[in-house]
Parts: structure tokens; C-alpha cells; sequence
């Protein structure tokens, strides 16, 4: 800008006539324009590759991820038999790590006495615990002959069973009086 008003004072001075032409003179040819043949015109340096976009079928479904490995129980010897070492681990990890797992019982009150744990949810979605005949809302009332009301009889049940040839679950289902029994041996 400042060169342009500079420019424009020396023309001034040169004349009234020719400081008003060489302004408006310059000003036409610096916005002129002229079609230019693009053939006449020599590429410079190398020409960047373009880039194209593969736009998906509309028929071909994205790709998936893999699924994953269905979970498969290894607690079972075969079925109605458990291995020792399944059940040593859990007793081994005690009850708290066990009910914190995936399982959700709630103390069970009839006539104002204990009467058992209610199941709430046992292991959803666990291949093992599916293989076992309990289910939400069966009440347990004792294991392996022995009642779990208080804490350390829980704990005192869970520890036998490092040693015992059965689990035993005694439950209400509906109020009805039922039994599971599973085996438990060296593998």
C-alpha cells in the first residue's frame, strides 16, 4: 500500500494529466485478464498422486471383529461331578470373593425366624453355574446338612468341602423342600 501511494505522489508531481493515467493505467493491467491455454502450461515438479476413496458395496456388510471363545466350564469331571481343584480354588478365594463374583443372595425370613439365603442371581451367563439345577428365588437352607445362617458356619461349610466326596444343597423352590447333589473327586 505504501509503495502504490508513493507511486502515486511522484506521479502527481510529474503532471496533472499523466499522475491520473499512470495510477488508473496500472491499476487495468494489474487486474487484466487474459484466458490462458492450459496446454501452453509445463507442469512443475512432480504431480502429487490423487487420492481415491474406495466407497463400500452397498451389499457388503463391514468387516466383523472375531467372536470370542465361548466360556466352557472345566469345573465338571463329567456331569454331576465336580473337581476337587475347582472347588479347593473357591475355597481357597472364600466366600466373600465367591458372592462378590456373581452371586447376590439375600437373608430369607419366615415367622420371624432365619429361614435361609435367598437367591437373588447365581453366576449369570457362567457356563458352570448353568449346569446347576438353582435358580433366583430358590431358598438355601443348609449345606452339606449344616445351616450357613451366621458367618462363621458359612465359612466353617466352605472350608469342609476342601476334603468332603459331595456337595450337598438343601432348598425351597415355591416352598417346596428340594436337594442337589453334585460329587466331588480327584481328577
Amino acid at each position: 500500500m505504501r509503495i502504490w501511494l508513493g507511486m502515486q505522489r511522484r506521479c502527481f508531481a510529474l503532471s496533472p494529466g499523466v499522475g491520473r493515467a499512470i495510477p488508473i493505467a496500472l491499476l487495468v493491467t494489474s487486474c487484466a485478464t487474459s484466458k490462458t491455454d492450459l496446454a501452453d502450461l509445463a507442469p512443475v515438479g512432480e504431480q502429487p498422486t490423487p487420492i481415491v476413496a474406495a466407497t463400500p458395496s452397498p451389499t457388503a456388510s463391514p468387516p466383523q471383529p472375531p467372536l470370542p471363545e465361548p466360556a466352557v466350564c472345566t469345573a465338571f469331571a463329567r456331569p454331576g461331578v465336580l473337581k476337587r481343584s475347582a472347588v479347593v480354588r473357591v475355597v481357597d478365594a472364600g466366600i466373600g470373593r465367591w458372592l462378590a463374583g456373581g452371586a447376590e443372595v439375600e437373608r430369607k425370613i419366615a415367622k420371624s425366624r432365619f429361614q435361609g439365603w435367598e437367591i437373588r442371581r447365581l453366576y449369570p451367563g457362567d457356563p458352570c453355574y448353568a449346569a446347576v439345577d438353582l435358580r433366583p428365588n430358590d431358598v438355601v437352607i443348609q449345606v452339606n446338612g449344616k445351616s450357613v445362617e451366621k458367618p462363621e458356619q458359612a465359612f466353617d461349610v466352605l472350608s469342609s468341602l476342601r476334603t468332603a466326596s459331595e456337595l450337598v444343597v438343601d432348598f425351597l423352590r415355591a416352598g417346596q423342600p428340594q436337594k442337589l447333589t453334585l460329587q466331588i473327586v480327584d481328577e
